[in-house]
C-alpha cells in the first residue's frame, strides 16, 4: 500500500490526467466553485492496488438540481436512473454521480451523516468493507479504514450490524453475487455478520422466486463483470451457510 503523500499526489495526477483525456475537468472545476465531490469505491482501491478502472462513482453535496444543471453543461450523453443517479458515458470510462441526498443509505437516515466528518459518513454508508473507501476531490484526503482492515483480515464484513440497514438494501441478489465474486477473486472469508446476511437472503429469493439459483443466475446476466461467477460457485455458497448454520432456516430448491 502507498503511504499518505504518495496516495495523495498520486491518486490527484491519476485522476485529473483520465478527467482531462475525457473532457471532463472543466466539470469538476465548476463543481468545487459551490460544493464538494468525493470518489467512492471501485475507482479509488483500483487506483491502490494499481489496477486499472472502467467505471468512476461520485457522491456530491450538490442538490439535484444543481447537479443536472453542471452535466447539461457538459453537452455530453447521460441517463437518470430511477433513484436519481446520473451515469455519463465516454469513450473510455463511464461515471456514475449521486447526490448525498439520492445515497439509500443517508436518504433512509440508516447511517448518520456527520456533517463534519462528511468523508468518513461516506465510507461508512458503503455496505461491504472492501468497497468502503471514499477520497475527497477537492482536498485529496481520503478515508480506507475498513477496507484496509478487510485486506489485512482478508474477511469480507457488512459494515452496518443494524438489521433494518441491511434488510432495506435494494441490492439484494447483487450483494450475494459480490460476496461469491470478492471470496473468488481475492480469497476472502466471511464474516459472521456477511453470513448471517446472504443464509437469510438465500432464503428470502427462495421464498419469493422458489428457486434461488436460478433468480441469481438471472440478476448475474446483468453484471458483465460477474460473468466469471459459475453455477457451481453459487452453488457452494449454498452448500458451504447450510454447513455453517441450521439447514432447516433455509428452502432451496436446486
Amino acid at each position: 500500500m502507498k503511504n499518505i503523500k504518495d496516495i495523495k499526489t498520486g491518486f490527484y495526477l491519476h485522476f485529473t490526467e483520465q478527467m482531462k483525456i475525457e473532457g471532463f475537468m472543466d466539470f469538476f472545476y465548476e463543481l468545487f466553485m459551490i460544493g464538494s465531490a468525493y470518489v467512492v469505491g471501485g475507482y479509488f482501491r483500483d487506483f491502490l492496488l494499481s489496477k486499472s478502472s472502467r467505471d468512476v462513482d461520485i457522491i456530491t453535496d450538490l442538490s439535484q438540481n444543481q447537479l443536472i444543471t453542471l452535466v447539461n453543461n457538459l453537452s455530453v450523453k447521460f441517463k437518470i436512473n430511477r433513484h436519481g443517479g446520473i451515469k455519463i458515458s465516454s469513450n473510455q470510462i463511464e461515471i456514475d454521480i449521486w447526490t448525498i441526498d439520492n445515497n439509500w443509505a443517508f436518504k433512509n437516515n440508516l447511517v448518520k451523516l456527520n456533517e463534519n466528518d462528511i468523508l468518513n459518513s461516506i465510507a461508512k454508508g458503503c455496505f461491504y468493507n472492501f468497497d468502503s473507501l471514499a477520497i475527497n476531490l477537492h482536498t485529496f484526503n481520503y478515508s480506507i479504514r475498513y477496507f484496509s482492515e478487510c485486506l489485512n483480515k482478508k474477511e469480507l464484513n457488512i459494515l452496518q450490524e443494524n438489521s433494518v440497514y441491511k434488510n432495506l438494501n435494494p441490492s439484494i441478489e447483487a450483494n450475494i453475487l459480490r460476496a461469491i465474486y470478492l471470496r473468488k477473486m481475492y480469497d476472502l472469508k466471511f464474516s459472521p455478520n456477511t453470513i448471517n446476511y446472504l443464509f437469510s437472503k438465500i432464503g428470502f429469493i427462495a421464498d419469493k422466486f422458489n428457486n434461488p439459483l436460478e433468480r441469481i443466475l438471472i440478476i448475474r446476466e446483468q453484471y458483465p463483470k460477474y460473468s466469471i461467477i459459475k453455477e457451481n460457485d453459487i452453488l457452494n455458497l449454498f452448500f458451504n451457510l447450510l454447513e455453517g448454520l441450521d439447514s432447516k432456516q433455509l428452502k432451496l430448491d436446486l
